[in-house]
């Protein structure tokens, strides 16, 4: 396994560029969405944030909980900023204390290493959907940002 440490390092760095997708959002585009049926904006950004809590839980107590992506009234671009970084917080928080050889619960199948739930929950859940609202940005005309700073157009042929 990967160390803590860098491990925690990894997993902050996917959660930084989600935010840097977060940071493109305004409050003009938290009710779209691209067809009848799929996540508004402000629904697939809380989806982001409620999955870190879900994740988290497990790690921390073994029993998933999904707390939710409904949009509260009022809900403004700013307010998903801040819930996205406070959920980053806490997640340093989580995997800095958490026992990750322990065993725990999976909703799909049989029990595996608490690490495993960063990089399968954590990670690869989050980068799926930061790029669904990346998707989501461009659509609306609004660029998103790109991976690790160069977009395909910038490599080398």
């Amino acid at each position: 396994m990967i160390g803590r440490d860098d491990l925690i390092k990894y997993v902050v760095n996917v959660q930084a560029r989600t935010y840097e997708a977060f940071e493109r959002l305004r409050d003009e585009h938290l009710e779209w969405r691209p067809a009848p049926g799929e996540f508004s904006v402000a629904e697939l950004a809380l989806h982001i944030v409620a999955a870190r809590r879900m994740n988290l839980l497990a790690i921390e107590t073994g029993a998933p909980r999904y707390p939710g992506h409904e949009p509260t009234p009022g809900l403004t671009a700013d307010r998903l900023r801040e819930l996205c970084l406070r959920s980053g917080k806490k997640t340093v928080a989580v995997l800095a204390r958490a026992d990750l050889e322990r065993t725990i619960g999976n909703l799909a199948g049989d029990p595996f290493p608490a690490w495993k739930r960063v990089l399968g929950g954590l990670v690869e859940h989050e980068v799926h959907h930061r790029s669904q609202l990346c998707s989501y940005l461009a659509a609306l005309g609004t660029e998103p940002p790109a991976l690790f700073g160069l977009r395909v157009e910038a490599l080398p042929r």
